[in-house]
């Protein structure tokens, strides 16, 4: 299976159409490519200038939570940065398109 890796603006559910693809991975469970993806979500954001000097983050993907509007995704991870003396961290989500190998 193919896995496309998509940072959105925040939240999901908003601009789908406008998320960047980060990264693709290949596998044939999401289970077996976990890890690349959440070292993709972690190196995305770390490299990212706005968050330069913070220690980044990303949750394991899971299935796409009822409540979410966005159809397009198979599963959803979340990014998190680390900003140091920071009050709150940052959090992105991430969507995971599902697709048979070409």
């Amino acid at each position: 299976m193919k896995y496309k890796l998509y940072r959105s603006f925040g939240d999901l559910d908003k601009d789908v159409k406008k998320h960047e693809l980060v990264a693709v991975e290949y596998g044939n469970s999401i289970e077996e490519v976990e890890d690349a993806l959440i070292k993709d979500v972690a190196d995305d954001l770390a490299g990212d200038e706005k968050y330069a000097g913070c220690e980044t983050a990303a949750y394991a993907p899971e299935p796409v939570k009822d409540f979410r509007k966005v159809k397009r995704y198979a599963y959803e991870m979340m990014g998190i940065v680390y900003p140091p003396r920071a009050e709150t961290n940052v959090l992105i989500d991430f969507g995971i398109i599902e697709e048979p190998e070409d």
